[in-house]
């Protein structure tokens, strides 16, 4: 499971020593954790819910890179299934994923569901991060949306995406640890399935390496505790906490 750390983020099997705080149960949907249980046919869920992300073509699995990552190429279609995570009207959520893209230049898939209708993705130039949401996209544009925080040239990233719960539905976005002020805040409060890593519907593959993911429902991540996971999991891949 994914636990943030007190003061200390040495870790020892990816857990932080000195944790008082942990994720679990119904709060945490799934958690797919670098270097653990991480195969080109199975990635394990780590949290107590086996989710675990699947791929049974061999043509469309991942290949693991030098450093433990999942590598996806976008010719070759790679892609995973996992059992379905539901969000429901007005809930709140936290998506945390350390990735290092590729390519920029199209759109792509973080969470799909096999078709259009509900998906998280990068779009294209790396200048922000859209959802889909019940019948609507919604893009959270950093600053006025051209500030290329999502470029392949940035190299590996810890990026967070946090929508409160309630009839706003207000959407944060963070790098790196660092929260990324929006000059028109994005908000979207309706519901959603995904089920897929890597994918919208046939199209809009992810290229690049993943590292860690993570989501959380049913506000079971207060800021506090965003904050700590955010220094964590940048800890974790010697990140800095700046952009």
């Amino acid at each position: 499971m994914i636990h943030s750390g007190r003061h200390r983020y040495k870790t020892h099997a990816g857990i932080p020593h000195g944790s008082t705080n942990n994720l679990a149960g119904d709060e945490l949907s799934f958690y797919y954790q670098w270097k653990e249980g991480c195969a080109v046919a199975q990635w394990d869920d780590q949290s107590p819910n086996n989710r675990h992300a699947t791929q049974g073509t061999s043509g469309n699995q991942a290949e693991i890179a030098a450093d433990g990552s999942l590598d996806l190429e976008l010719d070759n279609a790679d892609h995973y299934d996992f059992t379905e995570v539901a969000i429901v009207d007005e809930e709140d959520f936290v998506i945390w994923v350390v990735f290092d893209l590729e390519t920029s230049s199209a759109n792509s898939t973080i969470f799909g569901m096999g078709t259009a209708a509900h998906f998280l993705e990068l779009k294209g130039g790396g200048d922000t991060v859209r959802i889909k949401l019940a019948n609507s996209n919604t893009e959270i544009a950093p600053g006025d949306g051209t500030n290329n925080d999502f470029a392949s040239s940035a190299g590996k990233m810890v990026v967070t995406i946090h929508r409160e719960g309630g009839g706003t539905g207000n959407l944060i976005l963070y790098k790196n640890g660092v929260l990324l002020a929006q000059d028109s805040q994005a908000n979207n409060s309706k519901d959603a399935e995904f089920t897929m890593i890597g994918v919208r519907s046939g199209d809009r593959y992810f290229d690049g390496k993943i590292y860690d993911m993570a989501f959380v429902q049913q506000g079971g991540a207060p800021a506090a505790h965003i904050s700590r996971i955010n220094t964590y999991l940048c800890a974790k891949h010697g990140i800095s906490e700046t952009l």
